[in-house]
């Protein structure tokens, strides 16, 4: 996932949030939305733990070359 996308998908779930918290959905709806916003959460959370392991593996390269 590029950065725009994961700024795209962080901005899809507020929307998905915004839609929950009016109310005025069907359940098939809400279950797709959930479903959806399940499917970005998971992409959102591959995006951060890669660039965690990155910060990991760039901060022990710097502690090895001091």
């Amino acid at each position: 996932m590029k950065r725009t996308d994961y700024e795209k998908s962080i901005k899809r779930l507020e929307e998905i949030v915004s839609i929950f918290e009016e109310g005025n959905i069907s359940l098939d709806e809400a279950m797709k939305l959930f479903e959806e916003g399940t499917k970005l959460t998971a992409g959102c959370y591959d995006v951060l733990k890669k660039a965690e392991q990155k910060i990991t593996q760039l901060s022990e390269l710097e502690e090895t070359e001091e």
